[in-house]
Parts: structure tokens; sequence; C-alpha cells
């Protein structure tokens, strides 16, 4: 395992980030964060996100459950680009929520395809190219390492997707890699889990109920900064290719629990 890097001085250069998922959730609110910042956004997703006209930002569609569809859209969002100082890995679908007896096949693996071979094929895209990155996150969640009943193929993805970020940062030496978990953000995702009907098989759900509206559980725009604050630090904190949690960081959120739910 690589030693954690020294931190990079910061610079007047403007940063240069590439983020999946930017239409809603995390994603947006980093975006509409980064570019606040005066960074440039290079963004992909099936929609456009409803930012305004802003020439920091840089978008072109794409469905990551469609793998075809990757290489183009990437050849288009980054032609001309000679470096990334940042690459978030963000996009990720919950999928079914229950006992894995309840989940088809097909519906994980279509999980699969959005939360880990996409960003394989990613990754593929953006190290055969002649670019310079600089960072890769990869937005993971404690549901990888926790395993709490019913998280079935959300659970499955995120814990490879760790598994390919470390694989990842031993071929890429250059670059550093973290498989973040960002802990609970009020999102969609929280709206889909939060409809299921309370069942003591699942406490993880009641956890996630009791946070909704609290500070446990601000929304994208709220946790956005503290989360790209983290980022610049992680180089620092973390050897190349980890997992590492925002709730046990020093000076990441708020000092709760890891395994109090899944984020």
């Amino acid at each position: 395992m690589q030693t954690p890097t020294t931190p990079t001085k910061k610079t007047a250069r403007p940063r240069q980030v590439f983020i999946t998922g930017v239409s809603e959730g995390i994603g947006l609110g980093l975006t509409r964060e980064f570019l606040r910042r005066g960074s440039s956004v290079f963004g992909t997703c099936r929609h456009a996100p409803e930012l305004g006209k802003n020439d920091l930002f840089h978008f072109v569609p794409c469905d990551l459950s469609r793998d075809k569809e990757i290489p183009a859209a990437m050849k288009r969002l980054l032609h001309g680009v000679d470096h990334l100082d940042l690459v978030i890995l963000n996009a990720a679908i919950l999928g079914p929520f229950g006992d894995l007896v309840t989940q088809s096949l097909d519906e994980m693996q279509r999980v699969m395809q959005v939360n880990l071979w996409a960003n394989k094929i990613l990754l593929d895209i953006l190290f055969s190219t002649p670019l310079r990155i600089s960072q890769v996150v990869a937005v993971s969640s404690s549901a990888a390492v926790n395993l709490q009943r019913g998280w079935g193929g959300y659970a499955l993805s995120k814990a490879a997707l760790n598994a390919l970020t470390m694989l990842a940062a031993r071929e890429h030496p250059d670059t550093h890699f973290c498989a973040l978990a960002p802990g609970p953000v009020d999102t969609s995702m929280q709206d889909q889990l939060c409809s299921h009907p309370a069942d003591p098989k699942y406490p993880s759900l009641e956890r996630l109920r009791a946070k909704r509206g609290t500070s446990d559980m601000p929304d994208s725009d709220e946790y956005a900064p503290h989360f790209i604050d983290a980022l610049e630090r992680l180089p620092s904190l973390v050897s190349s290719g980890s997992y590492a949690d925002m709730r046990t960081l020093p000076g990441g959120t708020a000092d709760r629990s890891p395994g109090a739910s899944s984020g």
C-alpha cells in the first residue's frame, strides 16, 4: 500500500474537475460549489442540470447504464482538455431495497453497471489518454463495509467499487485515489429509502428516517463545501486506493458513527 502523499500547495490556477451524476443530489451540489469557487466543471449524466448559463460548466449527456454511449460522450466532453485536477465518480443508483431473494439478477446487474462497470469504463478512457490526472475520488458508501440487511445490490456494487479504486491506484501511482463514503445526505435516494414501510428487519432505515430534517443529514448544497474541503486534504490523510468515511476524517462532517447508517 502506498503511503499518504504530501499535500500540494494551492495555486491561483483554476481547478478543472470532472464529475458524473451532476443533475441532482451530491453531484449537483458539488457542481454548484465548484463553480462558485471559480473552478471549471466537466459534467455528465442523462439530463443537463438547471444551472443557467455558466462558461465554466461543460456538459455532455450520457446514460451510464449504456456502456456503448460512454466513449463518444467522453471524447466530446474532454476534447482539448490536457489535465484534470480532480475526477469525482459520483453517479450511482440504489436499486431495489430488501432481502437478496427479492432482488432479481437483472435488477442487480443494472445497479452494478451504473455503480461499478461504468466507472471501470470511465477510468479506462481517462487513463488511456495523455490527460494528467491528479486525484480520483469514487463516491462510496458505508453500506459497502457495514453490509446491513436490505442493501443488497447497492452494497455489493459499492464494495466492488472500493476494490476497483484500490486496483486502479496500484496501476496509476502518480494519481491519488480514494473511495470516500459521504455519510447521510438528503437526496432523492433518501426519498426512495424512506418510502419503505417500517420493518424491524431493516433497522438502518429507521436510523435514516430519524436523521432527516436534522444536522445529521444536510442537503447537498449545505454538504458540498465540507466535502470539497475534505477532498483537498485527502492525499495527506489516507494512502492512495484507501476507503475512507467523511464522518471519521479529521475535520470531516459531524462526529457520527459510520455504523449508524449507510451513506
